[in-house]
């Protein structure tokens, strides 16, 4: 696998097959990637200087991008103002790790700019370090179904709002002394024609006179010209016209494919604006559009202001992207950036927005967090259970009390929840600065923000400058344990780095678990041979002895079984538990839910080990155990785990067992795969509490030099440390 890099002016034509393949493979043939777009845009704007990249794997093209120099080792996407969107097209975004050694001289950071969210690769194995800062905000109207649903209200459809539909009524009578009609040029032999027309109201209008419009002959309306005209010929251009009279009144040039319309620019003229001509033409272009497309999407690709969302069904922003060559690299630049943004006043995060659609609030407890929130929280319980708003609800009330530093922290975009970070904010030991940390304590085996499938992590960075403002003295923020391999791992780093902070992975501990896919006893038979001798011997002796298995799952047995296991618990450790109503709290709640799976070895009717699983969402968690060390020679532990294997594999018929917390041996024994559960500590490169713990970091680091593992090729200030673990 290798990267070629070739002059973009002369070679991209040789490429254009290749580059529409791979168009069509991961974007459905995006009409503003097609190669006669990139090409046009080439010709007219390019400077000759332009970089094709060209990634194969074997003899197969797997990647394609245009990159232009900036100088100093720094590159950019080719984008010039008339492209709506950034082309990048690679399959696998672990290809991007290779590109800085093969450019030309040193390279140390490119920008992908204009990323569309919605075609952009899976980020979550590129092990580049990553900026993402918002561009802008972009709008798009789904095509589903009819007009007149998405315009009026309709049964378990959005209509647009009354104001917006008042208002185009209110234009249209104001042009009734005249005869409005609609024409759409799409014919290769009148589409020049259309867009000189178009070209002809731009040159007289505001535009003009900043040097934008397109002209008649200027380099913008060749560009047009030529675009429309190439698209044109596979049918895939438009131009929707509105005139009154004889008079136009406002136009709009279309690219498209058979789901895709991208709305490239729109004029009117401007002596009618008390008609205001360009909202009427969106009203009557978008029918135009429905009937022509019935199932995809208008793309505006514009920084949508606030009026202009009342015509979206789905807002997203586009964002660019910064990739530099090592973490080294990305955190020398974070330290510059942030001290930078702190000397000018300003937070190094997110540039300010005409229109900003994000809201973030903040709620104090479970109780407060609105019905549409909750719904995050709902849809991650279906996958943990530790990330239900139950579980949360539990550990606040019994483990952080009358804490106030809790925050739940939630976005939204233009009222749809997005993503919910649960924070708390450490007072620090020693005079030590306090910290904002993740919701989370020893109790914890998995935590991770609440993605909606709308989210990027900018929404999860305004959520952490939210907590940074509301806790202006902490310099240091860490989140743990978290599943290293998740997106929401690799967006939290990512959000950390865009707002000014440098980040470092650690590692906290190893998970093993089991991927079921056989009967309990199929399963036994797998097992090593003194496991399961240990399970038939010891057990048929345990039984012949007096013995039983019990496993509680509901509300009427839970108060004495809990009792029983919190007996045994300080039997087994000679101490409570630090948080006395954590356990039956929990146990109280997965009783009520049906999850709990609590099993009970006695022996003569006294309880001897007890163990709490938890089953949700296809999956077993072996979450706590104990025993009486007394009757270990009954092997307890092993035959309840034996008992209760059997009942979640055959009965709750689960798809994984996961004995979440820790590398022991005799987990092993019981499990196939194992994976890690890993944190993210960082510090805010702006302050001087946060460069003196980030200068002792990387001394530590530095100092202990342990196996870098998942961050290998992130350079000498990733090296992880040890897990700082936090138990009783």
């Amino acid at each position: 696998m290798s990267w070629e890099i070739h002059r973009a002016g002369h070679a991209f034509p040789r490429f254009a097959k290749d580059w529409n393949r791979l168009n069509d493979e991961l974007h459905g043939g995006h009409p503003a990637f097609d190669s006669r777009f990139v090409g046009a845009l080439l010709a007219h704007f390019g400077s000759g200087s332009e970089s094709l990249c060209i990634h194969r794997s074997g003899d197969d093209v797997d990647g394609a991008l245009i990159l232009s120099s900036r100088g100093f080792g720094r590159w950019a996407l080719f984008l010039p103002a008339q492209a709506p969107v950034g082309a990048l097209l690679v399959k696998d975004a672990r290809s991007l790790e290779t590109l800085m050694p093969a450019l030309p001289g040193h390279a140390w950071t490119i920008d992908l700019l204009a990323i569309d969210p919605a075609f952009e690769p899976d980020w979550s194995r590129l092990l580049l370090p990553r900026t993402v800062v918002r561009h802008q905000l972009t709008m798009a109207v789904a095509t589903g179904g009819d007009f007149l649903a998405y315009w009026q209200a309709r049964p378990n459809k959005q209509a647009r709002p009354n104001k917006l539909r008042s208002n185009l009524r209110r234009y249209q009578r104001r042009s009734g002394d005249h005869a409005a009609s609609v024409r759409v040029t799409r014919d290769p032999g009148e589409i020049g024609a259309a867009v000189s027309r178009y070209a002809e109201v731009e040159s007289v209008g505001w535009k003009a006179a900043t040097g934008t419009a397109i002209g008649t002959d200027n380099p913008q309306g060749r560009f047009y010209a030529q675009l429309l005209s190439d698209f044109a010929a596979s049918g895939q251009a438009r131009v929707v016209e509105l005139w009154f009279d004889d008079r136009l009144g406002a136009s709009r040039l279309v690219v498209c494919h058979e789901r895709m319309w991208i709305m490239l620019k729109t004029t009117y003229d401007e002596s009618l604006a008390a008609m205001a001509p360009g909202r009427q033409l969106l009203h009557e272009a978008l029918q135009v559009a429905f009937a022509d497309m019935p199932a995809g999407a208008v793309e505006f690709y514009t920084n949508a202001t606030r009026d202009q969302t009342e015509w979206a069904t789905h807002l997203r922003h586009v964002c660019h992207h910064q990739l530099y060559r090592n973490a080294t690299v990305a955190n020398f630049h974070g330290i510059a950036r942030a001290l930078r943004g702190r000397f000018a006043g300003r937070d190094a995060a997110q540039p300010p927005a005409a229109f900003d659609a994000t809201g973030v609030a903040a709620y104090r407890n479970p109780a407060e967090i609105p019905p549409a929130m909750r719904s995050l929280f709902d849809a991650a319980a279906g996958r943990e259970v530790e990330l239900s708003l139950e579980w949360f609800a539990n550990l606040q009330a019994t483990v952080f009390g009358d804490d106030d530093s809790v925050r739940y922290y939630g976005a939204e975009l233009n009222g749809s929840p997005t993503v919910i970070l649960p924070v708390h904010v450490s007072r620090g030991d020693g005079g030590r600065a306090p910290e904002i940390e993740s919701l989370s304590n020893f109790y914890t085996s998995l935590y991770a923000p609440l993605v909606g499938p709308g989210a990027d992590p900018t929404d999860l960075a305004r959520l952490l400058q939210a907590a940074r403002a509301d806790c202006a003295r902490a310099s240091v923020l860490n989140f743990h344990p978290m599943a290293v391999d998740s997106r929401a791992y690799e967006a939290m780093v990512v959000a950390l780095r865009s707002i000014g902070c440098i980040p470092f992975r650690y590692f906290c501990f190893g998970n093993w678990y089991l991927k079921v896919d056989r009967s309990w006893s199929a399963y036994l038979e797998q097992r090593d041979g003194v496991l399961r001798n240990t399970i038939r011997r010891k057990r048929r002796r345990f039984l012949a002895a007096g013995g039983s298995f019990e496993i509680v799952t509901g509300m009427a047995e839970v108060e004495s079984a809990t009792a029983e296991f919190n007996a045994l618990y300080r039997q087994r450790w000679k101490r409570a538990e630090p948080y006395a109503a954590f356990i039956p709290g929990l146990m109280r709640w997965l009783a009520a839910s049906g999850t709990l799976r609590l099993g009970i070895a006695r022996l003569g009717g006294k309880a001897i080990a007890a163990q709490l699983w938890i089953v949700s969402g296809g999956k077993a968690s072996i979450y706590k155990m104990a025993y009486d060390e007394a009757q270990a020679i009954h092997a307890p532990g092993t035959l309840l785990t034996a008992h209760l294997m059997e009942r979640v594999i055959d009965v709750d018929r689960v798809t994984e067992v996961d004995y979440l917390i820790g590398d022991d041996p005799y987990k092993q024994a019981w499990m196939s795969h194992r994976r890690e559960r890993w944190g993210i500590v960082a510090y805010d490169a702006a302050s001087l509490p946060g460069i003196a713990r980030l200068l002792f970091e990387i001394l530590g680091r530095a100092i202990r030099r342990t196996p870098a593992g998942i961050d290998g090729k992130q350079g000498l200030l990733s090296t992880r440390p040890s897990w700082r673990r936090r138990t009783p």
